[in-house]
């Protein structure tokens, strides 16, 4: 019981010690999945993908993290003009274009603002020979945030489909967030969720920081590029994909294709605004060729022409009749030659899925489509969207110009944000090899170190107030300093005991390692046995909260070490 209650004041002080040294650096979070926003006229919903954001005077819109810019860039009305609603061979109806933008503000209803230099600061943008037409400087909302910035508005084009969030390693937004002190470091993680038909989930973004409860294993580190593009592609998160194999379950064995290996190794770009896999000419020649062999499919791929009148798909992938065959495939990634991630079959095929003519989800039966896009990747340059990462989890840090893989925990539900400058409160930066649960016995390690720390100095001063307690002159017998008080002489909540819970619990963040406030151990006390509330009353007898210098082993126990004094 000595070394219970021992352990219970010293974390009431480590409980303290963090309020007055540690501030805990702010991140903010936002859910990412199905994105669901009533149009302007009130009577045809918008059915997307990504997060829900309002904006200042306007409505509010769906918007995906991008690190295609640095700016933001939203959707204007422009964009689903008479004009704008040709898209490969198939002509749009006026939902079906505001579900595919996630949505859209009206020009006049945000500040205008001048355009100047926004082509420099996004050549990922105009490398696809985008124009920018016009600019805001709209406020953002997001949950109670609210962010004044300068944002591209997308009046015109078929390159992209909703607003983009820019968080590419110029990012304004991030650098806005920062200097007004919303989070404490340009850098953010991601738990892209899955958008698979047998496994939907829900995703996050944490700006300022990551997810812990988001990996489900070790962060491999890897450097971002600015200089060096992709096959003429603008990408900062870049890796080299070393190791590309296919595996195919037919009902008789396994069909083992090799895409990538050494010899041909790939620079592949990691952008979550995409969803599918886009590769190179050859790779997707060597996979439609496997694929053919596994389907007994010998036509053509289906064009999205001839399912035009079912749905519109919004990113066309490889699309094929469901009475074709099944294609149970699986993707195996190396990565620098070093960490591997696996695609599983619901992540790689399921059925069509596109937008009716009022704008709506829905699925055709009749077809399948394979996540990798019908046509050769622009400029050849092999991209991993969302398929991808809905198994790894992806962790940006532009502080030190480095970007994380982990693999994602796929039950992930209540996030846990850890913000990415948090060093001084106990939490050590993600590094490879390091584990989620690593970082959580580290940051309690640390906490429990600098306890030991306080608990090793309150002991020395103790010794110390006693080596001069017994150096002085006896009391006499009977006065009142010479008697230990009875606890029902000495109430609590009115010593010095009262006045540390006030101010332990006065401000007292959401602890790093533990949970609860530095009050909640001394109530689980009362809890258990109201009678140990002498207790409390024996700790308190000291000046410094310590015990009693006359018994040197009686902090707790009652009286002449007999055991516990119950009233």
């Amino acid at each position: 019981m000595n070394v219970l209650l021992l352990i219970s004041l010293a974390l009431n002080i480590g409980q303290v010690l963090s309020v007055t040294f540690c501030q805990v650096t702010p991140t903010i979070q936002l859910s990412l999945g199905e994105c669901f926003v009533l149009s302007p006229d009130q009577t045809t919903d918008v059915q997307s993908w990504g997060i829900r954001i309002g904006i200042e005077n306007a409505s509010e819109i769906c918007i995906v993290p991008s690190t295609v810019v640095n700016s933001t860039f939203l959707t204007s009305s422009e964009i689903c003009g008479d004009d704008q609603l040709d898209m490969q061979d198939v002509r749009m109806t006026k939902d079906q274009c505001r579900s595919r933008r996630g949505g859209f503000i009206t020009k006049s209803s945000v500040p205008s603002f001048s355009t100047d230099g926004l082509d420099v600061l996004n050549p990922g943008w105009v490398g696809f020979s985008n124009k920018i037409a016009a600019a805001a400087n709209a406020t953002l909302k997001l949950l109670i945030q609210q962010i004044a910035v300068v944002e591209g508005l997308i009046t015109e084009g078929q390159m992209s489909t909703t607003s983009h969030l820019g968080l590419a390693s110029s990012s304004s937004f991030l650098e806005r967030l920062k200097l007004l002190g919303r989070i404490g470091a340009k850098s953010w993680g991601l738990n892209s969720g899955s958008q698979s038909h047998l496994s939907p989930r829900g995703g996050s973004l944490v700006l300022g920081g990551f997810d812990q409860s988001s990996l489900a294993g070790p962060f491999f580190d890897y450097d971002i590029t600015t200089a060096k593009p992709v096959e003429n592609r603008f990408c900062p998160l870049q890796i080299l994909v070393t190791g590309l194999r296919m595996n195919v379950q037919t009902a008789n064995n396994t069909l083992s294709r090799v895409l990538v290996d050494r010899s041909n190794k790939l620079e592949a770009c990691i952008e979550p605004y995409d969803n599918l896999f886009r590769v190179p000419q050859a790779v997707l020649d060597t996979f439609q060729s496997a694929f053919k062999e596994v389907t007994k499919f010998t036509g053509e791929r289906v064009q999205p022409s001839e399912y035009k009148n079912a749905l519109l798909n919004l990113e066309p992938g490889i699309v094929f009749p469901k009475d074709a065959g099944d294609f149970n495939a699986t993707l195996r990634f190396t990565i620098n030659y070093n960490q591997t991630v696996d695609i599983p079959f619901y992540e790689l095929l399921r059925p069509l899925r596109g937008l009716d003519q009022k704008g709506k989800v829905v699925v055709e039966e009749k077809y399948n489509e394979v996540q990798i896009y019908a046509s050769p990747a622009p400029g050849d340059a092999p991209v991993l969207g969302k398929a991808f990462l809905s198994q790894v989890y992806l962790y940006v840090n532009y502080e030190k110009m480095k970007f994380y893989l982990a693999p994602q925990n796929l039950e992930a539900s209540t996030p846990l944000p850890v913000a990415s400058e948090s060093d001084s409160c106990g939490i050590s930066q993600p590094e490879a090899g390091r584990t989620a649960e690593t970082n959580g016995l580290i940051a309690v390690g640390s906490v429990l170190g600098a306890l030991v720390l306080v608990l090793g100095a309150l002991a020395v001063r103790r010794l110390l107030r006693c080596l001069k307690a017994r150096r002085g002159p006896p009391k006499e017998a009977g006065t009142e300093e010479a008697r230990s008080p009875t606890p029902d002489q000495q109430p609590l909540g009115t010593d010095h005991g009262s006045q540390f819970e006030n101010r332990a619990n006065a401000g007292t963040p959401p602890s790093q390692g533990f949970s609860g406030s530095a009050v909640s151990l001394t109530s689980q006390i009362r809890q258990v046995d109201p009678h140990r509330q002498v207790l409390l009353a024996d700790i308190r007898e000291a000046d410094d909260g310590f015990g009693s210098c006359g018994n040197p082993y009686d902090i707790s126990m009652g009286r002449n070490n007999q055991g516990p004094s119950y009233a």
